[in-house]
């Protein structure tokens, strides 16, 4: 009997020790913060200050864990894209809403409209938010606007004669004149992979023009836009004032050490460029070199992951990330970025920051990416064309028929 009662007694207290264990480690889990984990493609200067702000968030409250793994750009997409499929994706995702309608006709984003209240997303800038709804649902959040401006170094111009800066496309030819005439600089620096086919969109744009139809059906630049655009990079090559086959990191360098007037690139070249003691830098917005203001532009998005099992916490955990990343859109604008919340303009911290103010206003002619999901390759076939096309000088009006034909063969296969 007594053996039995030891036996009771030991197998009571074994139980009562699991039991026990068992709630400490449910307490232990609903006491700490939600980990979220996250993938972003942010590198060099960019990654730089993307991990600081992560720091400054997981350091600033203990509700929320932000555990962030970057990927480089290169393998980003591909990755994502098999992580969706596979249904293993991280809880939270960038995206550049570039790249978001695959995604979203694929139902692999969350749509967000009932995790946002009404007073955040007031304050957002209307034209970045706007573009990252489909079908009236909101499916990502915008972190930034990220469009092509041009920088000037004010030493090269001065010397130059140039006694303002152009605000226009006769301004900008005639200070490019007296670059060329006075200095032994380039007059304009545009690297070949991607900046030139991103200005040649813009020349588009500032033509009241798309390179694709208003519903991205088929192509539109098999007309006197498309050739007009390219005979205006043509003549930048032809008439010496922008050298041919450049890469970026070259464009970069190049005007880092001030071997150049202008400069095109995005605003996230900002960070790097001001660092520079060799330039006296200016920034603007990308002028209208034809008819008005537009230029190419994209935007960094946040974005969730669909799942069979929404975990509804992990969701609000990552929401509230968001609206303090993008409240805080005056540390990420360190990076040259322009922020998407109005009320980041009025702080402080973004008003002490050079040239942001400068160029901020470029947002409002950034171009919105066209809503195709055979964007990608669509791009891919402007990018080979035009780059062929100005380092060859080929005949404008052929090569915008050879692109049309492409264009459309690419949209009719999707």
């Amino acid at each position: 009997m007594k053996k039995l009662s030891i036996f009771l007694i030991s197998l009571l207290l074994v139980s009562t020790s699991i039991f026990a264990q068992g709630n400490n480690e449910q307490a232990s889990d609903s006491e700490g913060p939600i980990e979220i984990t996250f993938w972003s493609l942010f590198t060099g200067g960019d990654g730089e200050f993307f991990n600081a702000m992560i720091d400054e968030f997981n350091n600033s409250q203990d509700e929320v864990f932000m555990k962030n793994d970057t990927v480089k750009f290169d393998n980003y997409y591909t990755k994502l894209t098999t992580a969706l499929a596979a249904n293993n994706a991280p809880d939270m995702v960038l995206v550049h809403r570039g790249n978001m309608l695959t995604y979203v006709q694929n139902n692999q984003f969350l749509a967000l409209d009932d995790y946002v209240s009404e007073q955040d997303l007031a304050d957002f800038v209307k034209a970045p938010l706007d573009a990252c709804e489909f079908d009236n649902k909101l499916y990502s959040i915008p972190l930034d606007v990220h469009p092509l401006v041009m920088y000037y170094n004010k030493d090269v111009l001065k010397a130059a004669g140039c006694s303002t800066i152009p605000s226009n496309g006769d301004e900008l030819m005639a200070a490019m004149k007296k670059v060329n005439a006075n200095t032994d600089k380039w007059a304009l620096l545009i690297d070949e992979p991607y900046e030139l086919p991103r200005t040649f969109i813009s020349l588009m744009g500032q033509q009241d023009q798309s390179v694709l139809s208003s519903n991205a059906t088929k192509a539109n630049v098999n007309n006197t836009s498309g050739v007009k655009a390219l005979e205006y990079l043509q003549n930048l090559v032809n008439k010496g004032y922008t050298p041919s086959e450049v890469d970026y990191d070259s464009a970069l360098s190049l005007f880092k050490i001030g071997e150049g007037a202008f400069y095109i690139n995005g605003v996230w070249a900002t960070g790097t460029l001001e660092q520079s003691s060799d330039i006296d830098l200016g920034v603007m917005p990308l002028p209208a070199m034809l008819d008005q203001q537009a230029a190419w532009s994209n935007s960094h998005t946040f974005a969730i992951p669909s799942s069979k099992n929404v975990d509804e916490e992990k969701v609000k955990a990552a929401v509230k990330f968001m609206m303090w990343a993008t409240e805080n859109g005056d540390m990420w604008a360190k990076a040259g970025h322009i922020p998407t919340r109005k009320s980041v303009y009025e702080k402080q911290e973004f008003k002490s920051l050079p040239f942001r103010s400068d160029y901020s206003s470029a947002s409002e002619s950034a171009l919105d990416t066209p809503r195709t999901a055979a964007w990608s390759q669509v791009y891919n076939a402007i990018n080979e064309n035009i780059q062929l096309a100005v380092r060859k000088n080929l005949d404008p009006k052929s090569t915008m028929e050879k692109l049309e034909e492409e264009i459309n063969n690419i949209i009719a296969s999707y």
